[in-house]
């Protein structure tokens, strides 16, 4: 669990410093800070859900293979599916929401690395 907590918020925090020329330009255009930070959510979103909706079937169906024949109620389910998405987008919003804190100017004024 550890593991997959690093693992998105380096995901998140990743995306949001490739993304920070891009989001700075749309921030010059008239975003606001809150839209970026809703855009790049949104983009982290995309593709967990659909992973959310296939792993959950295959990983119960696996525990059911080699692990008891008890199944966890079905709101506890949904309750995890919703907490893994949850999850994810708090993470994701932490590093976008720190880089829409600085001036969109010297971002974009920045040699290319």
């Amino acid at each position: 669990m550890a593991l997959s907590t690093l693992n998105t918020v380096l995901l998140g925090w990743s995306t949001a410093v490739q993304a920070r020329r891009a989001l700075s330009i749309a921030r010059t255009l008239g975003a606001t800070p809150g839209q970026v930070v809703t855009a790049l959510c949104v983009a982290q979103l995309l593709p967990a859900v659909p992973g959310v909706a296939a792993g959950m079937p295959v990983g119960l169906g696996l525990y059911w293979l080699f692990g008891t024949q008890v199944m966890p109620p079905g709101p506890w389910l949904l309750t995890a599916a919703l907490a893994i998405l949850l999850a994810i987008a708090m993470l994701t919003v932490l590093p976008a929401w720190a880089h829409t804190r600085k001036p969109a100017g010297p971002v974009l004024n920045a040699e290319t690395a």
